[in-house]
């Protein structure tokens, strides 16, 4: 979390500023409340049952934020830079590299041989984010393309349907 946290400092600028919280006094707690507790209003939308979420639709590659495009910009010079000169690379190879630069294991997913490369995911969504890069280390250079997919527990980056691009 340090990792991708701290790599996207460059891209701070780029993130909303937080809200300035006014402080409030502190009541008296030997005292009454001076007014009634007001009703909160119920949202205009349903709220979620238990029914699973279509498959399909979570599945579909989603749009990057401004601050995440940033940040894949960061991701990706980093590992294209760290691939320069990979004469003939190999998935251990490849992955012992991404874990050099900080990847955890468990955000690395399908590392395969392709031809003459080696192809690999990095899942770096991270509090609601949808970044995921999906490189290519082959003997003539290294690609690495971000897209965006949801966060969620049942879909991996690996298993996006992208737009005419990647894989």
């Amino acid at each position: 979390m340090e990792l991708l946290v701290g790599l996207g400092e460059p891209c701070a600028g780029k993130r909303p500023a937080p809200p300035t919280a006014v402080p409030e006094e502190e009541p008296d707690s030997a005292a009454p409340p001076t007014t009634e507790p007001t009703e909160l209003p119920l949202p205009d939308e349903p709220l979620p049952t238990g029914e699973p979420r279509d498959p399909e639709d979570a599945a579909k590659e989603v749009e990057l934020t401004s601050l995440e495009k940033c940040e894949a910009r960061v991701h990706t010079g980093r590992v294209t830079k760290a691939f320069e000169g990979a004469s003939a690379p190999t998935p251990g190879a490849v992955g012992d590299t991404l874990r050099g630069l900080g990847y955890i294991d468990d955000r690395v997913q399908g590392l395969r041989r392709s031809g003459e490369g080696v192809r690999f995911t990095l899942d770096l969504r991270l509090m609601d984010g949808q970044l995921c890069l999906d490189g290519e280390v082959t003997p003539t250079g290294t690609t690495v393309d971000p897209y965006g997919a949801r966060g969620t527990d049942d879909v991996e980056c690996a298993d996006v349907r992208r737009d005419d691009r990647g894989r």
